[in-house]
């Protein structure tokens, strides 16, 4: 669930990790620039020269997802 605070943390990030892995598990970590949520279940990230991510999550839509407000050194 995305609480206040993670919201909070993901409005004040410029920038995310997206990690996911293919069929034979090998690991796919890119940096996405646009993202944001939509609700307390739902993110929201731009799909800008991603080949690799969008095969993996249509195969295996297990990811992580990683952010970091830089002022503070702080992100989930």
């Amino acid at each position: 669930m995305l609480n206040q605070e993670v919201k909070k943390y993901i409005d004040k990030s410029v920038l995310c990790w997206l990690a996911t892995s293919n069929e034979d598990n090998e690991p796919n970590v890119s940096p996405k620039e646009v993202f944001t949520y939509r609700d307390e279940k739902t993110l929201l990230i731009g799909d800008i020269a991603s080949p690799n991510s969008v095969k993996n999550i249509k195969s295996n839509p297990i990811v992580c997802v990683s952010f970091v407000e830089i002022f503070v050194q702080k992100g989930f």
